[in-house]
């Protein structure tokens, strides 16, 4: 039987209470947010004067389940820039609602914020990539089953001169970043092998969980998106070793320094005012 999906659209005063609570907490509020996926959390760990809310304290806030997913806002400094990190994430495939999943995009434009990176830990569909590879989401394929929020596919979703930054600031670091299509399923189970031979005639590069459902959010309420995958594990039918939750936060972890000092010279350089 087909799923019929429930939308339930938070009312704008939802949002403007969570950001109520965050601003009170926090005082300064950060105009750039770095949402991180399954294992990616010790990003924090590089920030000064960090100040910690736990999504659990903030009215309406969902809250995830998954392991490698702290729940937590973190803000503070990271060099001379001042940046704010959603610690872990809700999805789709945990039991919420769409816009559940989404609600944080809408704080952070409730906030103020002007752009966000969003990251995430995922699969790899092309055979040039290999697991502790970066990549730098260039466009995405919304393969959710129809779980849609309501508004037409941007154009140009992910910034391009965004994305020319990061290109620039991985080569300062000396970090390889490969470029991508990022294909999103509803999960939980992970692909099956004819998923993700189609996903690749699509022109998918990886395969995730997450991701599309916030960009497009945050493209709507006029946020500037960068996206950037971690590959983890090979995707269904291209490895010989069964997929697991496991694995993914064990690469997430042998590769976060990495990703940490990409991540690093992202925010020291952003420059929001090219565009």
């Amino acid at each position: 039987m087909e799923r019929v999906l429930k939308m339930t659209f938070y009312p704008h005063k939802h949002a403007a209470a969570a950001a109520a609570y965050i601003t009170e907490s926090f005082g300064n509020i950060p105009t750039v947010a770095l949402v991180t996926g399954s294992g990616l959390g010790g990003i924090v760990a590089d920030m000064d004067d960090p100040q910690h809310i736990s999504y659990t304290d903030i009215p309406h806030f969902p809250v995830s389940a998954i392991k490698g997913h702290a729940g937590e806002i973190v803000a503070g400094r990271m060099g001379d820039k001042d940046l704010m990190v959603f610690s872990g994430r809700v999805h789709y495939y945990e039991g919420h609602e769409i816009q559940t999943v989404v609600f944080p995009m809408q704080v952070l434009a409730a906030l103020g914020a002007r752009a966000v990176v969003l990251t995430n830990a995922c699969g790899s569909v092309n055979r040039d990539f290999s697991p502790g590879d970066v990549v730098l989401i260039q466009g995405h394929l919304d393969l959710m089953r129809d779980i849609k929020l309501g508004m037409p596919e941007p154009q140009c979703l992910y910034d391009s001169i965004l994305n020319r930054q990061a290109e620039q600031a991985a080569g300062a670091v000396g970090v390889s970043l490969k470029k991508g299509v990022y294909a999103a399923f509803s999960g939980p189970s992970y692909e099956t092998p004819a998923e993700i031979r189609a996903a690749a005639v699509m022109g998918a590069d990886m395969v995730g969980m997450s991701t599309v459902p916030e960009a497009t959010e945050a493209q709507r309420l006029g946020l500037r998106v960068m996206g950037i995958s971690f590959i983890t594990n090979l995707a269904a039918g291209l490895s010989q070793h069964p997929l697991s939750h496991t694995e993914v936060i064990e690469i997430a972890d042998q590769n976060l320094p990495k990703l940490k000092k990409l991540l690093r010279q992202i925010v020291l350089t952003l420059d929001l005012t090219q565009s």
